[in-house]
């Protein structure tokens, strides 16, 4: 055995981990591995928990605050210091006032002089509840729903894409492994043809230089068998990746897929209506919640512009002039903008234009999806035409290498001529499972848009 054909059992066959040898895989188990352990699905079901805490944060705007205020202080001299001098001034009858009031002040046990606020402390708690906020509270509320349900469609719209990409993922490698198996059949036909050649030279019946030639093409082959093995390799990685599978380096040789390009069904031959398919899609619920955010934000502007109206209540303990002291009081207020009215209008213009801007991006990309949804039943009738196509040369190739096969046998044909056909036919099957690739991935994803 050559030294590439031992390096293509290496890379092909071996599988040096036992846990994984033998393991088989099919797309429908790659698709449920994907949905939970691929990192794309996960993520935007993490954005759908986060809509909904989003949400629980603006339904908090109807519920009254709670707060607990508390201060204090302590003066080096007392903040409020004064006599009556400093109430009735210096004149000739604040000085005539103030000696009769200290002629009585003694008699009557009158302070001349205050002094106080040296120190005070105070604790409160205050519950406010907003009653009525222009519209913005249940506005708000409504917006974070639509949040929640756009993440929804989001999420959708993630597993839908994620089972695309895992679909064309999967028959990457099965494409691989065809090929890999139709090279196979062409090196086979070079080994067994090079075994007669060395038999004729023998016998004298054959040039040496025609031995060199089949020497040379399935050198040639065994190179290309050496680089579709690695990638047959890195497109299983890719694949496990994406899907979330622990794999090991030594042992993904074993981790076989089960889903093969045999018995494809052809493509439904039924009407679709374009337009309601196309209404149906999670794009177009996007483009209608794009609109009513934008609605919704209208008026959340208009609300800031509306009168404002909030009840509180306090409850409050504490020392500031005379002694530690409780007390409570309830209270309404009422705020109305006076001055916003400018601005506030000119931000409803705005809002206005985008809701407008909204309505005509839906109704264009709406025409777009029906374009997409197009497009993809027409890859998925011209993948199909394509794979009959290459079944048909296929089929064609196999007859001419056959009657080329007898033609060199009965010295009627040169040995390049052979190998030429036999070229055609290695690269009509290889032409055959590009087409089957194509197919299962273009039937995929149509299959996708219609559920």
């Amino acid at each position: 055995m050559t030294k590439t054909r031992i390096l293509i059992s290496l890379l092909c066959l071996s599988a040096i981990s036992s846990e994984a040898q033998d393991r088989s895989i099919s797309l429908q188990e790659c698709l449920d591995l994907s949905h939970t352990g691929g990192k794309t699905v996960v993520n935007a079901a993490l954005d759908v928990k986060a809509a909904r805490s989003q949400k629980q944060e603006a339904l908090a705007a109807w519920f009254p605050t709670a707060s607990v205020s508390a201060g204090g202080f302590k003066a080096w001299k007392p903040i409020v210091d004064l006599g009556l001098n400093d109430i009735l001034g210096n004149s000739d009858a604040a000085y005539n006032f103030r000696h009769y009031i200290g002629t009585i002040s003694g008699i009557g046990g009158i302070d001349t002089h205050w002094s106080f606020l040296n120190d005070a402390y105070t604790a409160a708690l205050n519950v406010t509840q907003p009653v009525y906020a222009g519209g913005r509270i249940a506005n708000g509320n409504a917006l974070a729903s639509l949040g929640v349900k756009a993440a929804d469609v989001r999420n959708r719209m993630a597993v839908r894409d994620n089972d695309d990409e895992v679909t064309g993922k999967y028959w990457t490698v099965i494409a691989l492994t065809e090929k890999k198996k139709a090279l196979q059949q062409g090196i086979d036909l070079l080994v067994s043809l090079e075994g007669e050649v060395t038999a004729a030279l023998e016998a004298g019946l054959a040039k040496e230089s025609e031995l060199l030639q089949l020497k040379i093409k399935r050198k040639d082959l065994e190179t290309k068998m050496l680089r579709l093995c690695s990638g047959e390799r890195l497109a299983k990685m890719d694949l496990f990746n994406v899907i979330g599978l622990e794999y090991s380096l030594n042992g993904i040789d074993g981790i076989l897929l089960s889903d093969t390009f045999e018995d494809l069904p052809a493509p439904e031959n039924q009407s679709v209506e374009m337009e309601s398919l196309a209404h149906s899609l999670e794009e177009s619920e996007l483009l209608e919640m794009s609109v009513e955010s934008k609605k919704l934000q209208k008026k959340m502007t208009l609300g800031e512009a509306l009168p404002e109206v909030m009840v509180g209540a306090s409850y409050g303990w504490g020392k500031i002039v005379n002694g530690p002291r409780d007390n409570g009081l309830l209270y309404a207020m009422i705020k109305i903008p006076l001055t916003d009215w400018g601005k506030t209008s000119q931000k409803l213009h705005r809002c206005q234009y985008e809701i407008e801007k909204a309505q005509n991006e839906r109704e264009f990309l709406e025409k777009q999806l029906v374009v997409k949804l197009s497009k993809e039943w027409n890859d998925v009738q011209c993948a199909w035409e394509e794979v009959l196509a290459a079944k048909e040369t296929l089929s064609l190739s196999e007859i001419l290498e056959t009657q080329k096969k007898a033609e060199y046998d009965a010295g009627l044909c040169t040995l390049s001529e052979l190998l030429q056909c036999q070229a055609e036919l290695q690269n009509s099957r290889s032409s055959l499972v590009d087409s089957q690739s194509s197919y299962c991935t273009a039937l995929a994803i149509w299959s996708k848009s219609r559920r």
